[in-house]
C-alpha cells in the first residue's frame, strides 16, 4: 500500500514540474505586441512669403489621438510613459478582454518616445512615437 502512495505522489510531483510547477505563474505565457507598434505625429509646415519665413516649422499641436490595442501576453498590463510633459496616456493599467490604451498629444514639443508595457510576466512591448516639426 505505501508503494502504491508513493508512486502516486512521484507521478504527481513529476506531472507538476513538468508543467511549470502550478500556480498562476505556471506555464509559458504568450508573446505580445502592440498595434500600431509605432505612431508619427507630424505639426504644421513652416509658412514662407518668398525667402522670408513668415512662420517657422511647428511640433505637432495638442489633443492628437491614437488608441493602442494590446495583442497577446497576460492581463494585468502595465503601461509606461517617459515623457508626460510631451504626451498623455490615460491609463496606467490595463485589463479585459480588448486592452487598450489612448495616447494624446499636448502640443509641448517634439521627440521620440518609447512608451514600455509589460504584461504579468515582465514580457516587454514598446510603442514607438515620434513629434516631428513640419517642414522648413
Amino acid at each position: 500500500m505505501k508503494l502504491i502512495k508513493f508512486g502516486s505522489v512521484l507521478v504527481a510531483s513529476v506531472l507538476l514540474v513538468a508543467c511549470g510547477g502550478g500556480g498562476d505563474n505556471a506555464g509559458n505565457s504568450t508573446e505580445f505586441t502592440t498595434s500600431p507598434a509605432e505612431f508619427k505625429w507630424t505639426g504644421a509646415d513652416a509658412v514662407k512669403n518668398g525667402d522670408t519665413v513668415v512662420a517657422p516649422a511647428q511640433c505637432p499641436s495638442a489633443g492628437n489621438d491614437v488608441y493602442v490595442t494590446i495583442i497577446g501576453g497576460q492581463a494585468p498590463f502595465r503601461i509606461r510613459n517617459p515623457y508626460p510633459e510631451l504626451i498623455q496616456v490615460d491609463r496606467t493599467e490595463v485589463t479585459g478582454k480588448d486592452p487598450r490604451f489612448k495616447v494624446t498629444t499636448l502640443g509641448a514639443g517634439c521627440g521620440e518616445i518609447s512608451i514600455t508595457v509589460l504584461d504579468y510576466h515582465s514580457q516587454v512591448a514598446d510603442v514607438e512615437i515620434t513629434l516631428e516639426a513640419g517642414e522648413e
